[in-house]
Parts: structure tokens; sequence; C-alpha cells
């Protein structure tokens, strides 16, 4: 686990201490990676402590985005990742969905065949 996206080359290595943004960025999109391998694997353990991993990098890029400005082909290469990110995400979704439904009407929060949440 731990994969880079297919042509999303790695940031350059900076000096200790000094925040990468892209790669917070890369590393947010590769752990994303692992947590729809382990979705399609069922295995939730490993996803429930990779969405935690997750929470922690995007806290840090938050805590870091504002600290300076990205040249223009850094920025492009953020909106690559940013792209693999949601599409992973949209995977994971897809493949929760069926189940999150049934979850739901289990607990009577969504009536059977309904498309939205009960209020």
């Amino acid at each position: 686990m731990g994969h880079l996206h297919p042509g999303i080359a790695p940031a350059p290595e900076r000096e200790e201490g000094d925040f990468d943004l892209l790669r917070g960025y890369e590393r947010i999109a590769a752990r994303t990676r692992d947590l729809l391998e382990a979705t399609q694997a069922g295995d939730w353990d490993a996803v429930e402590t990779i969405e935690e991993d997750c929470r922690e990098l995007i806290a840090q890029v938050r805590m870091h985005s504002g600290s300076r400005r990205l040249a223009p082909g850094e920025n492009r290469r953020r909106i690559e990742l940013l792209r693999a990110i949601l599409a992973d995400d949209a995977r994971i979704r897809r493949r929760l969905e069926p189940w999150l439904t049934e979850l739901e009407q289990y607990l009577g929060l969504r009536a059977p065949g309904s498309l939205q949440a009960r209020p």
C-alpha cells in the first residue's frame, strides 16, 4: 500500500522541518488509494486506520496551505492530485453506498426504496 497514481511523480525532497505541501497532497492521494484497496478487500480494521491517517494528513495540509503560494506548475500538480483523490473517494463511496443504504434502512433512517434519508 502507499501507492501514487500512475503518471504522478513524487515531489522533490525539501529540507527537514520545511513542510512540503505537494508531498502532503501526495501522501493523501496515496492513503486514499490504500483506503480504496482496503475497502475493496473488506479489511475494515485497515479502513479505520487509514481513515485516521487521512484525517491527520488533511489537517497538516490545511495548517500549511496558507503558508506559501504555489507556483503554476505546482498548482497544476496539486489539481492532478486532488482529482485522483476525488476519483478514489467516488469509487469508495460507490463500493459502500449499498451497504450504507441497508444500514440506514435497518436503523430506520431511510424508508425502504427511498433515495433520501429521513429528517
